[in-house]
């Protein structure tokens, strides 16, 4: 009786926040001219991406709807900067089926009988692709891809949506040649290929005073992201762990999101946990103060993490998986490990950041190389005038 009541009051608070919506919500979506049905707004490299599309739009009316329940608020005020703001993760998540039929149908019915919209994006949350085919066909539909991960879960979600969306965006070849290959396998005509254009990320490239004093007795190797299986933060750990029984003074650090629940772990291990740092200078700071960046995921597409931190001449020391391999030459400008297994990876991990701690010409080497490759590669112009032709 007690699930019951509960259910009944979760249903209610459904259709309150349903009634909120068509009210207030779906004027901001009517009057767009593009809008972006996104996950979240927390803090995290693909937010951080689809912020930045969002402000190369920004001369145009934009929408962003947002179908999940963020960690954080860190993007939450820049991306109201720039576009409208709808919510509806409090409608979606009171598993209505009915509740969540009227929602679809409403959102699907606003954008078709728009006199403005001419353009939708998504990335990154199924609720996109539950929808995407009943838009009208006068409507540019974009997706953008980030990475495609071994076994993804999503291949048949793109296959099958490949003859609806209008262009298709992956950020790096890796990423485009993994989608041919999921149409490939579904037998999808090679004209769809076509669709699909790459468009790399892209940062502001600021003035960065790189000069850091790269002695035995100043370096700093850190880990900034998220917690999470796939990004396997406890291989840094076991690193940063071996790595301070042979060498006490260098310092390893953490920042970003999730971390909290396992801080015994982290200290047991010798890191200095910051954190979620989501100030502007605050992070510059702290990428200055880096000799090194370590991924160790078992996936990636290209980490914003090394774009932002590159410019400062932070050496990138990643596992080589994704697209990582187009930006980082292995002994050029970062370091890249390609075995498989947890147990060798944390060795080699271990091995290439002794050679740096053992070699200040190497260290300076790959951070000159590191700083030189991001400011010529790496520029948001670009970027922002791909997304700007793609939205014509």
């Amino acid at each position: 009786m007690i699930k019951f009541i509960k259910w009944i009051i979760k249903v209610i608070q459904g259709y309150f926040n349903y009634l909120k919506f068509r009210i207030t919500e779906t004027k901001k979506i009517k009057q767009a001219h593009i809008v972006f049905i996104l996950p979240y707004y927390h803090t995290g490299g693909a937010e951080k991406v689809h912020l930045n599309i969002v402000k190369a739009l920004s001369h145009q009316k934009c929408c962003v709807i947002f179908t999940h329940l963020s960690a954080t608020t860190n993007f939450y005020d820049a991306f109201k900067k720039h576009a409208e703001i709808v919510e509806i993760n409090s409608i979606r998540n009171k598993k209505s089926y009915f509740l969540q039929k009227r929602l679809d149908k409403n959102i699907i019915k606003t954008i078709n009988n728009s006199n403005t919209i001419h353009t939708v994006f998504g990335s990154n949350t199924n609720y996109f692709y539950s929808v995407v085919a009943k838009f009208d066909n006068h409507l540019k539909k974009i997706d953008l891809i980030h990475a495609i991960s071994p076994n993804d879960e999503r291949a048949l979600t793109f296959a099958k949506t490949a003859k609806t969306i209008s262009y298709r965006v992956c950020i790096n070849q890796k990423a485009k040649n993994d989608l041919i290959l999921i149409y490939k396998q579904n037998n999808i005509n090679k004209t769809y290929t076509e669709r699909i254009k790459i468009i790399e990320n892209g940062i502001n490239i600021i003035e960065a005073d790189t000069e850091k004093n790269q002695s035995k007795t100043n370096i700093t190797f850190g880990f900034v992201g998220r917690w999470s299986e796939e990004k396997r933060p406890e291989i840094f750990l076991a690193v940063a762990k071996q790595i301070k029984i042979k060498y006490p003074k260098v310092h390893f650090v953490m920042a970003g999101t999730g971390m909290k629940p396992n801080i015994r772990l982290i200290n047991n291990s010798g890191v200095e946990y910051l954190g979620e740092i989501t100030n502007f200078t605050q992070m510059n700071k702290l990428y200055k103060s880096l000799t090194g960046v370590v991924i160790t995921s078992i996936s990636e597409g290209f980490p914003m993490v090394f774009m932002e931190s590159m410019i400062f001449g932070v050496i990138p020391i990643s596992t080589n998986v994704g697209g990582i391999s187009q930006h980082v030459s292995h002994l050029e400008n970062g370091m890249l490990i390609n075995s498989k297994s947890k147990a060798v990876l944390i060795e080699e991990f271990v091995e290439k950041i002794e050679d740096l701690i053992c070699d200040n010409l190497l260290m300076s080497k790959l951070a000159f190389n590191s700083k030189k490759y991001a400011t010529k590669h790496f520029n948001i112009e670009k970027f922002n005038k791909s997304y700007q032709d793609l939205f014509l």
